[in-house]
């Protein structure tokens, strides 16, 4: 009797402590499965961010005339608004139309700064830095800023590239003789840089994405 009242107990016992487990397991997997469908807005955006990068940058053949189709993928993709895209133009955004196909931009940047540092070595080892010195940080920093356009969300990222479009607009303005075809693999550079710039989360909060637009119109 003893013994079969024992048994009976484990068998309560056993069939309580399924019960009770059985809520907490089904809930512990909803929330699992919630947690992995749901994005917060600075991932989602994160996460178009990566896509546009691999689908435009990842090859490295990026060139000016992928610039149009880039600012369109930002825009439908909701990285750039109409409010953004306006104060780029406002700030010497421009999409240059060569006449020929150009080379792609990282290409442009390798034959850049082979030339200048040609050019810094004539000049001799004890030569003061010149202004090669200076174009070929700047290209150093562009490239950079195009092999990391996946994190381009990042405060990094964004204010390198910020820092090297206000660059480019002051070499571009200043009396120096180019050639219409680098003019505008200089002033596509720009452009690719500008958007980059205007990719960042914390530009767009704290509005330092005006303030380097109106750096670069100064």
């Amino acid at each position: 009797m003893n013994s079969q009242q024992t048994e009976a107990g484990k068998s309560s016992d056993k069939v309580t402590l399924s019960q009770s487990q059985s809520p907490r397991t089904a809930a512990s997997k909803d929330g699992i499965k919630d947690e992995s469908v749901s994005l917060s807005p600075r991932a989602q955006r994160a996460q178009k961010i990566e896509s546009m990068a691999k689908d435009f940058f990842s090859d490295g053949s990026f060139s000016t005339q992928d610039i149009p189709r880039l600012v369109q993928r930002l825009y439908q993709d909701g990285i750039l608004n109409d409010s953004q895209l306006t104060r780029l133009s406002q700030g010497g955004f421009d999409i240059p139309d060569p006449d020929t196909k150009p080379e792609d931009l990282k290409s442009f940047i390798r034959e850049q700064r082979s030339e200048l540092q040609a050019a810094q070595d004539e000049k001799g080892e004890g030569a003061e830095p010149g202004t090669e010195t200076v174009l070929i940080k700047l290209l150093d920093d562009a490239e950079s800023v195009i092999d990391g356009m996946g994190n381009a969300q990042s405060a990094e990222i964004s204010q390198k590239a910020s820092r090297v479009s206000a660059q480019l607009n002051v070499y571009l303005r200043g009396d120096v003789e180019l050639s219409q075809s680098s003019r505008e693999q200089w002033q596509g550079l720009k452009s690719v840089m500008q958007l980059a710039a205007s990719m960042g989360e914390n530009q767009q909060a704290s509005g330092q994405l005006s303030s380097y637009l109106a750096l670069g119109k100064a």
